[in-house]
């Protein structure tokens, strides 16, 4: 049996019955499940957790690994449908009457296409609809806005400054997962991409000149816009390294994509 569209495919089922008579069911004690609907329930629950990780904003690759399972039931015929018979408290099926089912199901590996476009505010744990309307008054739309956002600007809407910080540094860290795996951007670096350039994704940093970039990073650490260690040093062939990797990067996954 086999699901393309959910991607999830069942390797094998197989049972060993000893005794299939009706008559070996307790109908007012046993619950009765047809085979498929059993089976079915279980990819459903596969695909909730495939979804979950579907749902992530990052590229990512789902694996799980075979999800065997074992049963003693009773197996009956109803018709046409193959049923199977399973307790549901001690002592409801005589041991004996009672057949072993060995079910296997393999998740299909899916490549996750990431997400490049904008996040509402709502993307952030304790902002619901009614704050992020009011972010969305002052102009904070999306978790970018969010990121470079000012404590005092969500105090003004009477959140509390521990609250406020909060908010931020969530945003902050979304969007830098968004720059992760770049050549050479570590925390301080994403740190000055996202505040100073203003860049929340590959996309943007592999469209950018490093001359360009450079030239702005380095007026935000002069400025004291972003503060950087003393020992910290910036070139444009950092940039230049940056935006290679970004573009390759971005390459990639379109080509996986495709």
């Amino acid at each position: 049996m086999s699901n393309n569209k959910e991607k999830i495919e069942v390797k094998n089922l197989t049972a060993s019955s000893n005794v299939t008579a009706e008559k070996a069911v307790a109908p007012a004690f046993a619950a009765k499940i047809d085979s498929c609907t059993l089976i079915t329930s279980i990819q459903k629950d596969l695909l909730r957790a495939h979804d979950f990780a579907m749902s992530q904003d990052r590229s990512t690759t789902f694996v799980l690994s075979d999800f065997n399972l074992q049963l003693k039931a009773v197996v009956t015929q109803e018709g046409e449908k193959t049923m199977l018979a399973l307790p549901t408290k001690q002592g409801d099926l005589d041991p004996n009457t009672m057949s072993t089912l060995n079910l296997t199901l393999r998740p299909v590996p899916l490549t996750v296409k990431p997400v490049t476009g904008t996040r509402p505010v709502e993307s952030i744990e304790g902002i619901g609809s009614v704050l992020g309307g009011r972010l969305r008054d002052i102009g904070i739309a999306d978790v970018s806005d969010l990121a470079l956002a000012s404590p005092e600007d969500l105090v003004k809407l009477r959140i509390p400054l521990t609250k406020a910080n909060e908010f931020i540094s969530m945003a902050k860290l979304m969007v830098k997962s968004n720059i992760a795996g770049v050549e050479g951007v570590d925390e301080q670096v994403a740190e000055l991409l996202v505040v100073a350039a203003k860049i929340d994704s590959k996309e943007k940093l592999a469209q950018t000149s490093p001359e360009e970039l450079t030239a702005i990073l380095s007026d935000a650490i002069e400025t004291g816009k972003v503060k950087v260690p003393k020992t910290f040093n910036l070139t444009v062939e950092d940039s230049t390294r940056w935006v290679a990797s970004a573009k390759t990067l971005v390459d990639r996954t379109r080509a996986s994509t495709q």
